[in-house]
């Protein structure tokens, strides 16, 4: 691959490349469940996942599907990431039958067809979603765990789904959106826990799903981040606001998480702000001092690119400059610091350079502020530079221990290489002079960055 000097070119070569690393299911299957054999257990790592949208074969079609808009011979490779997912959907439940969504919804807006598929596909969710909105809200006054309402396994990437096929006319996930969108305002509402109103968010100790944070949180936290924070709600309440789908009590929803999110904003030192990732109990009732650079990271997942995105979101939807100006101000002086800060030679998306990337080219594009794009141009360069071509996929995904780093070949959307290509992709097709309307569904919708 010979790469061209001009950040944009560069990107889409790299994109493309990778895609066609990624063309063969089957291979990416094989070559997937033979690295993850000798993942050491205790990493605790999803491993393939091949109808998670995230972690297996509907993500891998998402590129394939975004290459095809512009060359039609990737159709049918999405086409058939897209039918080695439907074929292992039925075994893996119907949260995973609600991953064929999006993919097909992307795929019929561009090729028609789908209908079964989509029918099928929305109708389980729905129901599926509408049962868990009915569990949870029994268990709010318990407290709940993060995974219940984040984006990446709870309400929010189930809503953010149901946004989507609602606003194409499926009405059963209009109905199921709007008990998802209830709910997650409810979660904004204070809770008394222990003698004291907290936000609704609160994690409970006892719900935890790794066992360090019992340790860490004794009496709970608040998660700030993207991925299983409270910005996932933020960004699918402000989102579902500009789309229309406006269940009372948005507006107050969305202001109260921005509340709280600019009363835990900080100087960064660097001409702008960050976030803790999560505040603890104690430091959020103010029994003890705030901990804030502890788990402050840049990442999309619980950092500053997150964050600030869902923020961005927030801000539009309220018609909020200061807001707005907030979330500007954030990413681009992340932009601005060097690169071994902002995942240094780790190019996924989750924590890695990928994520970052793609939170400063949405926000950029929606605003057409140039110090953004000027940062895009360096990060994208940076992410081409990791390209190694002695990688099955292109891109590995980089995994932090107390051991050292491991390198996974991973085709995934969410740490591998086609969350990868892509954020290459989109700020290849993006990067243009002034702001520019988001288009009306893609790719990203999977992580609430649109």
């Amino acid at each position: 691959m010979t790469l061209a000097h001009d950040p944009r070119a560069a990107a889409l070569e790299t994109a493309y490349t990778v895609a066609e690393r990624l063309r063969d299911p089957a291979r990416v299957a094989r070559v997937t469940a033979a690295g993850c054999a000798e993942v050491p257990a205790e990493l605790m790592l999803p491993g393939w996942q091949p109808a998670s949208v995230l972690l297996g074969h509907p993500g891998v079609s998402l590129l394939h599907t975004a290459c095809a808009r512009d060359d039609e011979q990737w159709s049918a490779v999405a086409h058939a990431h897209l039918a080695a997912a439907v074929a292992a959907a039925p075994q893996a439940g119907p949260a995973a039958v609600g991953n064929l969504v999006l993919p097909a919804l992307l795929r019929a807006e561009d090729t028609g067809g789908y209908a079964r598929l989509l029918d099928r596909s929305v109708g389980v969710l729905a129901d599926h979603t509408r049962s868990r909105v009915a569990a949870l809200r029994v268990r709010r006054a318990e407290g709940l765990s993060y995974l219940d309402y984040d984006v990446v396994a709870g309400l929010t990437g189930q809503g953010r789904v149901l946004l989507a096929a609602a606003s194409r006319g499926h009405e059963r996930a209009a109905d199921a959106l709007t008990g998802v969108l209830a709910l997650l305002i409810e979660l904004t509402e204070p809770l008394r826990v222990d003698g004291v109103d907290v936000p609704g968010w609160w994690c409970a100790p006892g719900r935890y799903v790794v066992p360090r944070d019992r340790a860490a949180y004794p009496r709970g936290d608040f998660n700030a981040g993207a991925a299983h924070g409270v910005c996932g709600p933020l960004a699918l309440l402000s989102l579902a606001h500009l789309a229309g789908h406006r269940v009372p009590g948005t507006p107050d929803a969305v202001r109260r998480i921005t509340d709280w999110l600019r009363g835990h904003a900080y100087d960064d030192g660097r001409g702008g702000v960050s976030w803790p990732g999560r505040v603890a109990f104690e430091e959020e009732t103010g029994a003890a001092p705030a901990t804030r650079d502890a788990t402050a990271r840049p990442g999309w997942c619980y950092g500053t690119a997150g964050i600030a995105g869902a923020l961005g979101l927030a801000g539009t939807a309220l018609a909020d400059g200061t807001t707005s100006r907030q979330a500007v101000t954030a990413l681009a002086a992340l932009l601005r610091r060097p690169v071994a800060e902002l995942g240094g030679d780790d190019p996924g998306f989750c924590h890695g350079l990928a994520g970052v990337l793609h939170a400063g080219v949405r926000l950029a594009a929606r605003t057409g502020d140039e110090e953004l794009w000027r940062g895009a141009d360096r990060l994208a360069a940076a992410l081409v530079s990791l390209y190694d071509p002695e990688s099955a996929f292109g891109y590995r995904q980089l995994v932090r221990t107390p051991a050292g780093p491991v390198l996974l070949e991973s085709p995934a959307l969410i740490d591998g290489a086609a969350g990868v290509a892509l954020a290459l992709l989109t700020y290849a097709k993006s990067r243009g002079p002034g702001p520019q309307d988001p288009p009306p569904l893609a790719w990203d919708a999977v992580f609430l960055t649109s």
